[in-house]
């Protein structure tokens, strides 16, 4: 009936029916994972995020704008849409659009500060940082971006000067190592 011998085949069977199992498992679920899209490689869009041709974006942004034109959520989500697709002279419209209904939002009007300096308008940029710190001068998004502003026009001293600032309002900011970094970095060159 049962011997040594067979209780070992037994066992043997189990195990590689176990194992069998768990290879067939595993790719199973590896088939049916979402795979990441060609076109979001190297983006800010999340892996397995869904792929978008800009003209549908725009149709669903046009949709939501017709059932309520001044959701400055949309608007602002589809300016940044534009701003990471490198399209800055068309973000700066529609982060506008979106100061027009909401004029005293610093966060929407951080990020026309960056759109209007990636678009070569760094006169208004710089202008519209002012005005942020001027109504909020503790504003770590205005300054980070002011240091990284300076920074690229080498200079260090400003760069420096709003890092102190920078870290005299929020010394655990988690974004100043990097700035320190990027700062010594560029110094050394």
């Amino acid at each position: 009936m049962f011997s040594s011998r067979n209780i070992h085949f037994a066992i043997l069977g189990i195990i590689l029916g176990a194992t069998t199992g768990y290879i067939f498992a595993f790719y199973q679920v590896q088939s049916s994972m979402p795979r990441a899209l060609p076109s979001s490689q190297g983006s800010n869009v999340p892996q397995g995020h869904p792929d978008l041709a800009p003209e549908e974006v725009r149709r669903r942004v046009d949709e939501e704008l017709a059932k309520n034109p001044n959701n400055t959520e949309i608007i602002t989500l589809y300016a940044n849409f534009l701003f990471n697709q490198g399209k800055f002279n068309e973000a700066v419209e529609w982060f506008e659009k979106a100061l027009a209904v909401q004029p005293n939002n610093l966060d929407v009007r951080t990020d026309l500060a960056t759109a209007l300096w990636n678009a070569g308008q760094k006169d208004k940029a710089m202008a519209e940082y002012q005005r942020i710190l001027k109504a909020d001068p503790k504003n770590m998004a205005t300054l980070h971006n002011l240091v990284i502003v300076h920074l690229e026009e080498r200079d260090f001293t400003a760069a420096e000067q709003v890092l102190k600032q920078m870290e005299s309002i929020d010394p655990k900011y988690e974004g100043l190592e990097a700035l320190r970094k990027r700062l010594a970095e560029l110094k050394s060159k």
